[in-house]
């Protein structure tokens, strides 16, 4: 059994109905025009079985002076030791800001009790719901004037919800599965565009700085929902007032490389690396792929020139500069809008570029936000990829994939791995540096059978 099903089972096993005076505080819509927090009130989860020992009036206080009016509490008590007398008490403090029930609602009781305790919305799980007795409970909430928040982790959950003749009034997409537990930092950018523009999408989970914050701001996310990060932080007040800022930066900035890239649904990207003539990146994109990289490695037999970016600017692909660290020759293509992105072997550079880089690395320990390029050591010569490990798949699951791709490897990896983006150079070439037509297809149909 999953985490989840031990949740969903133990809270069938031990509801609890709450007796709470008439409803006298008012109703506040929950989601706001512009992107704003949601911070969270929670003891402890299936994995830190001790966040804080912090009361939630002291949590209220300090987040209510950083300028936070939306609140989410975690009301299940078997593992997250809440109850819904947490918002009942917080919300007759609070009359006049914006609180969530989150919980593992599967009952009309549920609605009611939130709706008495104080909630202004509910979290429904698509997950753990069939079609029916999801679209019964955002009923239920809206005849009681309360907004709703379906939640999604994968794709066919959140097809399911957009179908419903009565959708949820905003969608939540947790980079958590909930099943495993296990972050996947990238899952709500690659599911936001299935969304339409028209409804409210909240970030949810892993949100533990401002840097992934502006991230989440420049895709179009209206919300981001922060727990741990905020409860721990030092100066918690200080915390929250900067990712609130981060947020709406982020909102404010012109469209990064990950708001680009995600922009298309697809379930996988591709991006072919080592380009170095025009007519290649002409094939590639042609051909489909997503991302063109181009080596600035000193030392690479496929290192590539300035002059080919200028050539190639009108080609429609998103273009990478591959660095080991970003000089200012590399940022000044940036400016031009020559490149889209640095790929980087330096974890600071991506900081510094305002969602416009990502981190390449081959140790499948290290991991940077929102997502991660593994590859394999490099050959003395560079003249050809080599494969990560077996033993370290289970290290770099739902990451970027590099490192000696080919047409007869690639379905297998995807399967096993799961990757969001493949990235193929050697394997696709015939002869160093230049590409084969022929493989390029072949490894574009494996791509699409994984």
């Amino acid at each position: 059994m999953n985490i989840l099903d031990q949740i969903v089972a133990a809270r069938r096993r031990t509801f609890q109905s709450y007796a709470f005076p008439p409803r006298s505080v008012p109703l506040v819509p929950f989601f706001r025009p512009k992107p704003f927090l949601i911070t969270e009130f929670k003891r402890s989860s299936p994995t830190q079985k001790k966040i804080s020992t912090c009361s939630h009036a002291e949590l209220a206080q300090d987040y209510y002076a950083a300028g936070i009016r939306n609140f989410s509490v975690l009301t299940e008590q078997n593992f997250f030791d809440g109850t819904l007398r947490d918002l009942y008490e917080l919300k007759q403090k609070y009359p006049h800001c914006a609180f969530l029930r989150k919980d593992f609602l599967s009952c009309r009781a549920d609605i009611t009790q939130a709706y008495q305790a104080g909630a202004d919305a509910v979290l429904l799980i698509a997950e753990i719901l069939s079609d029916q007795l999801l679209q019964e409970l955002i009923n239920a909430a809206h005849k009681y004037k309360l907004q709703v928040l379906g939640e999604a982790y994968s794709l066919p959950s959140l097809q399911r919800m957009l179908r419903l003749k009565n959708p949820p009034d905003a969608i939540g997409i947790n980079s958590r599965d909930l099943k495993t537990f296990r972050i996947q930092p990238d899952q709500p950018l690659r599911l936001k565009p299935y969304i339409p523009q028209n409804i409210p999408v909240v970030y949810e989970s892993g949100v533990d700085n401002d840097y992934l914050l502006e991230i989440i701001g420049n895709a179009g996310f209206r919300a981001a929902l922060i727990g741990e990060a905020a409860v721990k932080a030092a100066n918690r007040k200080q915390t929250v007032k900067n990712f609130a800022h981060a947020l709406r930066r982020g909102a404010e900035q012109k469209p990064n490389f990950f708001t680009k890239l995600y922009a298309q649904p697809k379930n996988i990207y591709v991006k072919m690396c080592g380009l170095t003539s025009p007519a290649d990146v002409e094939l590639a994109a042609k051909s489909g792929a997503d991302v063109a990289g181009f080596v600035f490695v000193p030392g690479s037999p496929r290192r590539a020139a300035a002059k080919l970016l200028r050539a190639v600017k009108p080609v429609r692909i998103l273009k990478a500069a591959v660095v080991k660290k970003v000089t200012p020759q590399i940022k000044k293509l940036l400016r031009l809008g020559l490149i889209d992105a640095v790929q980087t072997y330096t974890e600071a550079d991506i900081y510094a570029l305002a969602g416009n880089a990502y981190f390449v690395a081959v140790d499948p320990r290290r991991r940077a936000l929102p997502i991660t390029l593994y590859d394999a050591p490099k050959t003395k010569s560079m003249r050809q990829g080599r494969p990560i490990p077996a033993r370290e798949h289970q290290h770099i699951y739902g990451q970027w994939l590099a490192g000696g791709l080919t047409p007869q490897n690639v379905r297998g990896l995807i399967r096993k791995i799961r990757p969001g983006l493949v990235d193929v150079s050697s394997g696709i070439e015939k002869s160093i540096g230049q590409k084969d037509a022929r493989k390029i297809k072949l490894f574009l149909q494996e791509v699409a059978r994984a």
